[in-house]
């Protein structure tokens, strides 16, 4: 404690720091036990109703001045010893309050923020059919007491840390003792520790830097709006980063099968689940592959196509004035085009632009000979099944053009040398120091339950899953 320091010192020192704000407020009180009391805070950031209620009144109603230092009413009471952290707590949205007692100066600090984040509702992201509805908000304190809430064990562990050197920005780590990899936990931490921002907005401006590839292709730290599935990972081994005002909570370590499931699957028939898998799988590689393998079979092999449908697509090329692969690429840009207009506008107004501009264009294409049917069919199934597995869908694009370019080159053995490539790449992606390809690449059986395959009676009793892969 800076004995040093009085009230009066403390209080011109916030009055000058804060000089240029106008919704600083500082108030001086007199209270019966003749003491100073002052009470500091930023409008809009605190409660009025809970200032006046359980820090002022209190006060006020106090007769003897040597219980002073216990007389707000609070659940949590910090003291604090020098101005910068009284300063800091007040940016916080702390109320703080100081005053001098025999000699020696007391700075409290107690939460008082108004609870200005929306209410808890369906995150637009991650809309189920069944479950849960409920998603994170914008505090993070309530995203951290959601979590309690799904997970209520004494092992859940919840370390607070903070980003920024300007303003910086509360960052929880939350995970359960005994499942998590102390390793995992260590390494978030030390990314945390050495990003270098003047603050962080949303979690997005953290998530590469906690990732193992500076600036990755497919994901290697997961996200979710959704307590329910955030609480599943960390029940299998994972580590959650809260950022406060972010509604998307971060999961490390991530791997690549992640993105083939959904919370859904185990609340419907493990074989439908595991049908769906597959399906998504399917779509997959039809989004990667399909138009190089149209283009390698059609510029290179093509006593590979039935010959009824080599005439059929033939027939239709008749009178197009470009070469199939430019034909195709043009598709895919326009397509791209119009999903990213359908993402940027209103969504009322968003839906009908990309249904009546897909509808049109194809239809008006087609009639003008710039494309044909058999290449549109091609693109728009390539461009559909892209949405199959929402958190890789903005690596599909761009794997897929790449993958074209080489059919286009090398025929069908351009194709399987960029397969090959591409499974390399995956092969030794890691996240957060754990093989992005588990549990299939090395092989951990525990994690094979929950797979491709679904097993949910094996794979929901296991903790921790994959993770403990080597």
């Amino acid at each position: 404690m800076q004995k040093e320091l009085t009230s009066n010192e403390l209080c011109r020192y916030l009055e000058d720091k804060f000089s240029a704000s106008c919704d600083f407020a500082l108030r001086k009180l007199e209270l019966p036990c003749k003491v100073k009391v002052y009470a500091a805070s930023i409008i809009g950031l605190c409660d009025k109703a809970y200032i006046s209620e359980f820090v002022i009144e209190p006060l006020f109603e106090l007769a003897d001045k040597k219980h002073l230092p216990d007389a707000v009413f609070a659940s949590k009471l910090v003291r604090l010893d020098d101005s910068e952290k009284a300063s800091f707590s007040i940016l916080s949205g702390n109320v703080v309050v100081f005053f001098d007692l025999f000699g020696e100066l007391y700075i409290f600090a107690t939460d008082a923020r108004a609870q200005s984040s929306r209410s808890i509702s369906e995150p637009e992201g991650e809309v189920v059919i069944r479950g849960p509805r409920e998603g994170f908000v914008e505090s993070a304190v309530m995203n951290v007491a959601l979590l309690r809430k799904r997970l209520v064990t004494e092992k859940l562990r919840v370390e607070k840390t903070t980003v920024g050197n300007i303003s910086p920005t509360e960052i929880y780590i939350v995970y359960i003792d005994g499942i998590a990899d102390k390793k995992v936990i260590e390494r978030i931490k030390q990314r945390l520790s050495k990003i270098d921002l003047p603050t962080v907005i949303d979690s997005g401006y953290i998530e590469h830097s906690l990732g193992d590839s500076r600036y990755p292709l497919f994901p290697d730290v997961g996200n979710s709006e959704k307590p329910d599935k955030v609480a599943a990972k960390l029940v299998g081994g994972r580590v959650a980063v809260v950022c406060d005002g972010s509604p998307c909570v971060l999961t490390l370590p991530y791997f690549f099968v992640e993105s083939i499931q959904s919370a859904e699957d185990y609340l419907k028939s493990p074989y439908y689940a595991s049908f769906l898998r597959i399906l998504r799988v399917l779509g997959t590689l039809i989004a990667v592959f399909l138009p190089g393998i149209y283009i390698a079979l059609l510029e290179f092999d093509v006593s590979a196509i039935p010959h009824t449908l080599y005439m059929t697509i033939t027939e239709a090329r008749n009178d197009i004035p470009f070469t199939p692969f430019t034909e195709l690429v043009v598709l895919l840009f326009v397509f791209e085009i119009i999903r990213e207009v359908g993402v940027r506008m209103p969504r009322a107004v968003g839906d009908a632009v990309s249904i009546v501009a897909g509808i049109i264009l194809g239809d008006a294409a087609i009639k003008a000979g710039i494309a044909s049917a058999p290449v549109i069919m091609v693109a728009a199934l390539s461009a559909t099944c892209n949405f199959i597995d929402p958190p890789i869908m903005n690596a599909l694009p761009l794997i897929r053009l790449a993958n074209l370019v080489f059919a286009r080159i090398f025929g069908l053995f351009g194709v399987a040398f960029f397969m090959l490539v591409l499974a390399a790449a995956l092969c030794v992606k890691t996240s957060a120091g754990k093989p992005y390809l588990l549990p299939f690449v090395p092989t951990v059986p525990v994690g094979l339950l929950d797979g491709i395959i679904a097993v949910p009676d094996l794979a929901l009793k296991r903790a921790p899953d994959e993770t403990e892969g080597k």
